[in-house]
């Protein structure tokens, strides 16, 4: 696991893009709403004529690089199409995940204390030292975060029904 790239083309210009890290991913789903195209962006680079690669991090590379070559689609659409494909790159997993689940017998009475200097996903990773903070900023992407922490639960699921199983066997 480490956080995948990939090229494609889109309206006659080729881009690369890399997943975002764990904890950048949370934050940038945190502020859905208020995400600006430098930041959905600023893991993808829009290649020119002469094969040379450009960070769409800055706005005056968007207005530049991301554009429609045979100039049929306005850069408006280009740019929001762009971003939607970066975006289902890096997040697109969540349509479809589905979480460990986890009896409520064990939930019901159950309130976790939780730190508001750290997104609990990346805190109970960190606590169950599946993974650093490090690791989550830097290498991992926020899908294999998840997957990392789907793999925690089941494990405590699993430690909880044996204890259960035992304690009815006595």
């Amino acid at each position: 696991m480490s956080r995948k790239s990939t090229e494609f083309d889109a309206f006659g210009v080729k881009y690369r893009t890399k997943q975002f890290p764990a904890i950048r991913g949370l934050e940038l789903i945190d502020d859905s709403k208020n995400i600006h195209p430098c930041e959905i962006l600023e893991l993808t680079e829009a290649q020119d004529m002469e094969g040379n690669w450009h960070s769409l991090a800055h706005p005056d590379n968007i207005n530049r690089y991301v554009r429609d070559v045979i100039e049929v689609l306005s850069p408006l659409l280009v740019l929001k199409a762009v971003a939607d494909l970066v975006n289902e790159y890096s997040f697109g997993f969540l349509l479809s995940w589905k979480g460990v689940k986890i009896p409520a017998r064990f939930t019901d009475s159950f309130r976790a204390v939780v730190t508001q200097n750290a997104q609990p996903l990346v805190s109970q990773l960190v606590q169950d030292k599946t993974a650093d903070i490090r690791s989550l900023e830097e290498y991992y992407s926020l899908e294999d975060a998840f997957k990392m922490f789907d793999i925690m639960v089941a494990k405590g699921v699993n430690e909880a029904l044996a204890n259960e199983a035992a304690s009815r066997d006595k």
